[in-house]
Order: structure tokens, then C-alpha cells, then sequence
């Protein structure tokens, strides 16, 4: 049960001893002045009941607890610390010199149950439409610009051999609340050949443990499951167990967190847990879309959603739009042209363009006539249909006979192949040929100029706001700490421009006056 509305306020000796130690200018008293944070009452009012319990502290009052948290990277329990000292904490908050403060715990539960996911979305974009109802965004945006980083996952990364004993351990768990005398039997099982495999390595030791965790999947699962409920930690077993195999690539790295996963941000650096996808307007670097996924996500496969998440939310795209070639993907190139965006988007080279050989695009595409034109300007009728395949890789792969190719003066340029030529045409050919052509145009590089940009705002995310590591786990609460990175950096973002604004407007009213 909520309180009445404004039923905390300052005592006159407090508003003046605020007004002596406070500065005015402040970072918090600037936010104070600029950004509204009033909606946020009425947006949580259906997470409160209307008649049970005892007065919860005011939403818009815990919601700049959290704010506080990420503006100055502090935990549950420091932020109440540090309210405890701190005047210009107090003040932004409303509190008089005597108020007591809530409990650390009652923080972690407004954030999960009485905001959540969903709800930091709809504070995250309520901010982005004061920014466009302040023209710090234009009604229609000129230039947008996408980007990822990562996020460490809040886990200590065990090795192979510790996660497939963690994940045994907690199947063993759950089978004793069923069958505790078969749970012992295996448990038993479990301890003596851990001591037979004392002396071992890691490698020599891992696949007898595989072959006993094996076994308890085979009679657990049908006992785990027979309520036709999957048990989260035979589910977890059973997929480590099938990511030893060499064609695993969606790895679990965690039981902690099942759901981060290793990417790579190089060939040599592996990234272990969640990446950060945003999209910024490039003229104020207000942050416009935010996006989380685990750590071994496409960049490329995201770009739909932010802006499309953008569009839902403001009814506007912008009229351009830049990225890096981890972008270049054909269905984004098409995406873009078929909603009027201007795509900036490196052009990513395959093995074909490094080797110096012809690539698709060197050959001439007939769509109508179903036909490619080599450079030699020998014409194929012959293909196979690949559009209808499950992978990302679909189009038309054409095939030049031997004869064709056979005295061709330009074979040493076209293929190493000792039989006949294979070129395969994708179904984006025209967008990525469209792409092509764009990259190499003044306008590209003007736009690609201003690319990095989007790097000063994951940089401030991650240096002043806490993002680098995750503070929860899971792909939801990740989400939520990247949201609050996100309006923590928004928000300061905001409060200067802002008050750039009105000292603008200052002077000019002093000059016509």
C-alpha cells in the first residue's frame, strides 16, 4: 500500500541548511532541475495493492535510491551508507536530517518485484521522449549509431572438470527429495571415485566423471520429469554433458548463471558472459536503445531490434544510420533500405576479396532470367536453390562446367579448383551490392567519422557507471543492470545538455533585452 502523494517533506531548517552545504551546482541538484522523474509514481501504481500492508516507501523516492547506485557505483548496502552522510544524497531524496532510511533488502525487492525488466524498459524510454520533447533529439533523428561491449558475468568461469561435478552434485540434490536412498547410492558412487582419481590430471579424471554423471541422467530423468516439469538441473547436466562433443557452440560456462555464455572479441580474447547493445542519436549521444544477450550473440543480428525497438516506442526511425562491418549483414542492408534509413555500414571482406580471386560480385546477377555472367562474360544457367535452407547462408549456388572453364584466360584469377567453378549468389546479392557501392561514397566516410562517438558512451557506462561486470545474473537481471547503466548515463547526459540549453536561452533574452 503506497502513501499519499507528497506526504514527505522538508522542515524549513533542513531546506535551509541543505541550501548552505549543497552547491548549486551540484551534479544531483542539476538532475533535480531537469529531468522529471514524477511519471514514475503513476507508472508502478498497479505493483502496489491498494489496501494491505503497511505504507511502502514511495516509488519515485526508491527508484532514486537505484539511481544513485549507478551514478556513483555503489551496492545496496554502501548507497544506504553513504544517504547516511551524505547531505546532497539527502536532499536529492527528500529526506530531513532525522528520517530513517529503509533497509538494504528493501531496495533488492523494489528493483526485481516492484519494477522488474519490463518496467525499467518503460522509465528507460519515458527519459528518451523528455530528451525529444526538449529537442535534445530531433523529432526526426538524422544520424543513429550501433555498438556493442561486453559484460563479465558475476561467476567465477570453472574448469571443464568443476562444472560437470557442479551440475552432478545439484542432480544428486534433487534426486534425494525423490529417491534418497538411490541419491546416497550415488553419492556414495560419486565420493570413492573421486578418491580413486586423487593423483590424476584434470584430462585423465574428466571422462570418469562424465561416464558416472552419464549414468545418473539416465535414471534420473524420468524421474525428474515424470511430472511433465523439466528439472532445471537435469536439463543443465544433460546439456554440459552434450557440450563436450566438438560441434557444441552454444556452451554453458556456469551453474550459477546457466545463461551466460563465452564470446569471442577477438581470435585470442574470449569474452564470458552478456554483451551490451545500444544504438545512441549521434548528435546528442542520448542512448535511444539498449539490448542484452549472452556473450556469444551476432552484433549483426541485433541491429533489427534496436531500431525497430526504437520505432515502436518514438513512431520515427532515423534518416541514417552507422555501424561497424560486424554488421554487415544482408538482411540489415535490406531492412534499412526498405524503411528509408541510409545505411553506414563497413563493408566486412570475406576470404574471397583477401585471396585476390573474383567474388560473387564480380559476376553479373540476372534475377529475371535466373542467370550469372562471369568476368569472361560466359554466361550459367545451372544452380541450386538454397533460399529454403535453415541457415543464415541462403540464395543460389551457380556452377560453371569444365568446358567452360577449361581455356578460360582468366581461370587463374577466378578459381585454384581443378575441376569447375562454384559461385554462390545470395538471396541479399542487390542489398549487399547496394552496400558496396555506398561504402565507397563521400557520405560513408563523412558518417564513419563520427563512428566512435558510440564508444565515449559505452566508455562512460563502463568506467563511471558500473556496466563492465554484471551485479546480477541471468539474462533478464543482467538486462536490468544495463538499463540502469543506461538512464544512470542518459540522465547526466540530459542534466547538461539541458542546462547548456537554458544558459543559451539566458543569454540570448539578455542580449535582446
Amino acid at each position: 500500500m503506497l502513501r499519499k502523494a507528497n506526504s514527505k517533506q522538508l522542515s524549513a531548517f533542513d531546506q535551509y541548511y541543505y541550501d548552505k552545504t549543497v552547491p548549486q551546482d551540484h551534479l544531483l541538484r542539476q538532475i533535480d532541475e531537469t529531468v522529471d522523474l514524477s511519471f514514475i509514481r503513476e507508472m508502478l501504481l498497479e505493483r502496489y495493492s491498494d489496501n494491505r500492508g503497511r505504507p511502502a516507501e514511495e516509488p519515485e523516492f526508491m527508484f532514486k535510491i537505484c539511481l544513485l547506485e549507478y551514478l556513483y557505483n555503489l551496492s545496496d548496502p554502501q548507497v544506504i551508507e553513504h544517504i547516511r552522510v551524505n547531505l546532497a544524497y539527502r536532499w536529492f531524496l527528500g529526506l530531513n536530517l532525522d528520517d530513517e532510511l529503509p533497509d538494504d533488502t528493501t531496495i533488492s525487492y523494489f528493483r526485481v518485484n516492484r519494477v522488474g525488466l519490463d518496467k525499467f524498459n518503460e522509465i528507460f524510454q519515458c527519459l528518451v521522449d523528455q530528451c525529444i520533447e526538449q529537442g535534445l533529439i530531433e523529432a526526426q533523428p538524422k544520424r543513429a549509431i550501433v555498438d556493442s561491449t561486453h559484460i563479465i558475468a558475476d561467476v567465477a568461469i570453472p574448469t571443464w572438470l568443476t562444472l560437470v561435478r557442479q551440475a552432478l552434485e545439484k542432480v544428486i540434490s534433487e534426486v534425494k527429495m525423490t529417491d534418497e536412498s538411490k541419491a546416497s547410492d550415488f553419492q556414495q558412487r560419486y565420493k570413492q571415485l573421486w578418491e580413486e582419481l586423487k593423483g590424476k590430471t584434470r584430462d585423465e579424471k574428466l571422462p570418469h566423471v562424465l561416464e558416472l554423471a552419464t549414468e545418473l541422467v539416465e535414471f534420473a530423468d524420468p524421474l525428474l520429469t515424470s511430472d511433465s516439469q523439466d528439472s532445471s538441473a537435469i536439463t543443465m547436466l544433460k546439456k554440459i554433458i552434450s557440450d563436450r562433443k566438438d560441434t557444441a557452440k552454444d556452451r554453458i560456462i556456469s551453474v550459477v548463471d546457466p545463461e551466460a555464455r563465452t564470446g569471442h572479441k577477438s581470435d585470442m580474447r574470449k569474452i564470458q558472459g552478456y554483451k551490451d547493445h545500444i544504438m545512441i542519436d549521434e548528435e546528442s549521444e542520448i542512448i535511444t536503445a539498449v539490448k542484452v544477450t549472452p556473450a556469444n550473440a551476432e552484433d549483426g543480428d541485433q541491429l533489427v531490434d534496436l531500431v525497430t525497438q526504437f520505432q515502436e516506442k518514438h513512431h520515427v526511425l532515423p534518416a541514417e544510420l552507422s555501424a561497424d562491418k560486424g554488421y554487415w549483414f544482408g538482411k540489415n542492408l535490406r531492412f534499412l533500405h526498405e524503411n528509408n534509413v541510409q545505411a553506414h555500414i563497413s563493408w566486412m571482406k570475406t576470404k574471397q576479396h583477401n585471396s585476390g580471386l573474383f567474388s560473387p560480385e564480380d559476376f553479373e546477377f540476372d534475377v529475371d532470367k535466373m542467370q550469372v555472367t562471369c568476368p569472361n562474360g560466359i554466361v550459367s544457367t545451372k544452380y541450386r536453390d538454397r533460399t529454403k535452407k535453415r541457415d543464415n547462408r541462403k540464395g543460389y549456388e551457380f556452377t560453371f562446367t569444365k568446358t567452360q572453364c577449361r581455356d578460360c584466360p582468366l581461370r587463374s584469377q577466378c578459381t585454384k579448383s581443378k575441376s569447375v567453378r562454384n559461385v554462390f549468389i545470395s538471396e541479399y546479392f542487390f542489398d549487399l551490392k547496394r552496400g558496396r557501392e555506398h561504402y565507397r561514397t563521400d557520405q560513408y566516410k563523412e558518417a564513419r567519422q563520427n563512428r566512435w562517438l558510440i564508444e565515449r558512451r559505452h566508455a562512460d557506462k563502463v568506467k563511471n557507471h558500473g556496466l563492465r561486470r554484471s551485479r546480477y545474473r541471468g539474462t533478464e537481471r543482467t538486462g536490468i543492470h544495463s538499463l540502469m547503466s543506461t538512464i544512470a548515463s542518459n540522465i547526466k547526459r540530459m542534466s547538461k545538455l539541458i542546462g547548456q540549453k537554458q544558459s543559451r536561452e539566458k543569454s540570448a533574452c539578455l542580449t535582446t533585452s
